[in-house]
């Protein structure tokens, strides 16, 4: 009998420890051929058959349809260049240079990787074939609630977020890394408790 329950909780407590670890990993592990470029983030092979086994399992858990190797390249990225948590009670302004990319769109999501709730008439995602661009095609574009000219993508509420910059079909999803990407800056301008 003793030998019965010594075996039943040894076996409980690899079990909990297995899943907590696991669960840990996939929440606090980014991957192994992560491309940072300043705030930014992307697992180019997430896609891929080639994809590390925490981003498989990732995938799966979360359910999001994800770009192939070749397709493109989702870079997200959770706070400013000043290193702040990108909150949506503060307006940030994108600006400096996008990758090259066929097309390009700028999303918010919640941590948990939903898409953040749409208010009709606000836009909730940003495409680069509607952009506003200056004479040097530049294109800067404002986040926040408090509504802007130009570029705007609308954010509402309280608490973090995540912003998604989405290209595709862009040599940068294969590219090998030897040359530098240029993604753009993400400046707070201002929040609303600043007054």
């Amino acid at each position: 009998m003793r030998f019965l329950l010594l075996t039943i909780l040894a076996i409980g407590i690899a079990l909990g420890l297995g899943g907590w670890s696991a669960s840990y990993m996939l929440d606090h592990y980014e991957g192994a051929d992560i491309l940072v470029v300043g705030p930014w983030h992307a697992d180019r092979t997430a896609g891929s058959p080639s994809a590390d086994p925490y981003s498989k399992a990732r995938l799966a858990r979360s359910g999001n349809l994800t770009l192939g190797l070749g397709e493109g390249v989702a870079f997200q990225a959770r706070t400013d260049t000043g290193g702040r948590e990108l909150r949506r009670e503060c307006n940030y302004r994108l600006e400096g240079a996008y990758p090259p990319a066929r097309v390009t769109t700028l999303s918010a999501f919640e941590p948990t990787g939903r898409p953040m709730p749409a208010t009709e008439g606000r836009p909730t995602h940003l495409v680069s074939l509607n952009w506003m661009r200056s004479d040097d095609n530049r294109a800067v574009i404002s986040v926040g609630a408090l509504a802007q000219p130009g570029n705007w993508l609308a954010l509402e509420g309280t608490g973090s977020y995540v912003l998604a910059l989405t290209l595709y079909d862009t040599p940068v999803s294969t590219d090998s890394g030897a040359a530098p990407i240029a993604m753009p800056f993400i400046v707070r301008t201002g929040c609303l408790a600043d007054g």
